[in-house]
């Protein structure tokens, strides 16, 4: 099997101690030129082909003698990044950069990935060293306004992903992001829309854009257009952050609908709030408890609260129920129980009514 000798030399003085676990970063003279060899073997443990790590008082020695069928450096470290290794990826990238400085590969995946380990500064220096060299890579502009927007640098980042959309107005990432940026503002409103809607249409699958789209149709106050939004995100990741914002978004646009025919009180709510006030009567606090936590639950997978039939049903009392009906017997539940929870839906007017009603003091 033939072999292909390359070798790295840097002065250990630019070694970057924060790639070290913390408990080596303080060492000094032989204890920390030994972590730094072991740190940048560990680099290449596993690999196809052999890596010689030498470190002297003043300079880092790297021998990479890589098997004909064994990847780049560039590769490996591209690969630990997709394994979710971020820091030996960062590692990696560097030692290949160090070899070859314009490798264009290396330098976009080190600048993606120095942002998502919350080093903004670094990644923004890196990506403009690789569009120097390449100032028409549409995607390279798009990391580089994400690492602009982590330094809140704003008017940088929107500048950043205009650039990338004029470069290539397919690229749904530049059409999120600069939405997302442009959302951010009253003034851009319209325009970020214009954006987000493209975006979706280029990321289909994509839960964030989806979710950057129902928020700002929210704020522009198309309520059901956002809400359709939010269920596009709820059926592409319904279990993440993302889901548990268009839950939140869903909640707030019911809300809106609720209280849209301009009642002070809604009777259906009303009438509801009172059996709920009738069925607890007496019962045990742990009853009470079970049963508002089993609706919570079932509240926090979506419940239809505009939609008037009954389609529910629960374990802890037999029957079916609407979403609206569920809603008030939980928020019943809840002031009985625990008044501090937020259910992030207003009842409070129609369970004062209620209460009146019921004759409580």
């Amino acid at each position: 099997m033939s072999q292909t000798p390359h070798e790295v030399q840097l002065p250990l003085s630019e070694f970057d101690r924060n790639q070290l676990p913390e408990s080596k970063r303080h060492l000094q003279g032989d204890d920390f030129r030994l972590a730094v060899q072991e740190h940048l073997a560990e680099q290449f443990v596993g690999q196809q082909g052999a890596a010689e790590v030498v470190v002297t008082s003043d300079r880092i020695i790297i021998r990479w003698s890589a098997a004909s069928q064994a990847q780049s450096l560039t590769e490996l470290g591209i690969e630990s990044l997709k394994q979710g290794d971020l820091e030996k990826g960062i590692g990696t990238l560097r030692v290949a950069l160090q070899r070859n400085p314009g490798d264009a590969e290396a330098l976009f995946n080190l600048g993606m990935a120095l942002t998502e380990t919350g080093r903004p500064e670094e990644a923004v220096a890196v990506l403009r060293r690789l569009l120097d060299d390449s100032p028409s890579d549409a995607s390279a502009w798009v990391a580089l306004g994400v690492a602009q927007a982590g330094l809140n640098q704003r008017e940088s980042a929107i500048d950043s992903f205009e650039t990338a959309v004029a470069l290539n107005p397919q690229n749904g990432y530049a059409q999120k992001n600069l939405g997302a940026m442009l959302a951010q503002s009253e003034s851009t409103a319209t325009t970020a829309l214009e954006h987000l809607r493209l975006a979706v249409k280029l990321l289909s699958s994509d839960a964030q854009a989806w979710l950057n789209l129902g928020m700002c149709l929210e704020v522009s106050g198309q309520n059901e257009q956002a809400d359709q939004a939010y269920v596009k995100v709820l059926e592409l990741d319904p279990k993440s952050q993302l889901g548990m914002k268009a839950e939140e978004g869903r909640t707030r646009i019911s809300q809106v609908f609720f209280r849209s025919e301009g009642r002070a009180l809604r009777p259906d709510a009303l009438a509801y709030c009172l059996g709920a006030l009738q069925r607890f009567d007496g019962m045990p606090r742990s009853d009470i408890q079970k049963i508002s936590f089993e609706i919570a639950m079932l509240g926090a997978q979506g419940l239809q609260v505009d939609d008037p039939a009954d389609q529910y049903t629960l374990q802890s009392i037999s029957g079916k129920f609407s979403g609206l009906h569920l809603l008030c017997i939980a928020y019943v539940g809840f002031q009985l129980i625990d008044p501090s929870v937020n259910l992030g839906f207003d009842l409070s007017a129609e369970y004062a009514e209620a209460r009146r009603l019921h004759g409580a003091k």
